[in-house]
């Protein structure tokens, strides 16, 4: 059996977590990624406005918007400091819905296009994931693959996510969490680290996520 993570609240210094908030229907699709540089570069509200502004013009300036179909539409982004329980977490303003700039209607909900992140550590604990919700039917070609434009658009928005937290000292990063030794495998106890995201990619085979069916 595999060893499992230590649960609770994820306490890590010099990190934060950064999510992507879409709207669909006035329902809520979250992408959480994590940085770091929280030493250097404080959370707070201005320096999270100044993300969610860049953030959000690449919604349009990847390409994204063009294969987002109008039903999903992409609102603004969130961020706090790891460092303890209790700090903030401070919301992006402007916080108005970008709507999706597709001509036809959306895939299931459940449907989405993943960008895998690949960091500069190796092992399961250090790759991450974004779910990418919101294609429309002409995202699709007729075998039910990405197209090709769709594949491009998804890796340079999150690309383009990953370049600009780069630029402002906040670079992407894939946490991994607290683990308890597991003395019957050998395996000594694990302390919560981070590893920082150096590329992205994206493949043409839609993925799913049950909990956004409805």
């Amino acid at each position: 059996m595999a060893r499992e993570p230590i649960p609770g609240p994820l306490v890590l210094g010099n990190a934060g977590e950064l999510k992507l908030v879409w709207d669909f229907g006035g329902r809520q699709r979250l992408n959480i990624l994590h940085f770091s540089g929280t030493s250097s570069r404080p959370v707070n509200q201005s320096n999270v406005d100044a993300a969610n502004v860049a953030i959000r013009s690449l919604f349009t300036s990847s390409g994204l918007a063009v294969f987002t179909a109008p039903s999903y539409g992409f609102k603004n982004v969130t961020a706090r400091d790891l460092g303890s329980t209790t700090n903030a977490e401070y919301e992006g303003a402007p916080a108005t819905i970008i709507p999706g700039d597709g001509t036809t209607d959306a895939l299931p909900s459940q449907i989405a296009l993943v960008a895998s992140l690949k960091t500069d550590k190796r092992g399961r604990n250090y790759r991450g994931r974004a779910f990418i919700p919101g294609a429309e039917e002409l995202a699709s070609d007729p075998n039910g693959l990405a197209t090709p434009g769709y594949v491009t658009a998804v890796t340079a928005f999150v690309d383009g996510i990953r370049t600009y937290m780069a630029g402002v000292n906040w670079p992407l990063a894939v946490v991994s969490r607290a683990y308890p030794a597991d003395e019957a495998n050998g395996l000594p106890a694990k302390d919560a680290d981070f590893a920082t995201v150096v590329s992205v990619t994206a493949d043409n085979v839609f993925d799913t996520q049950r909990r956004r069916k409805l």
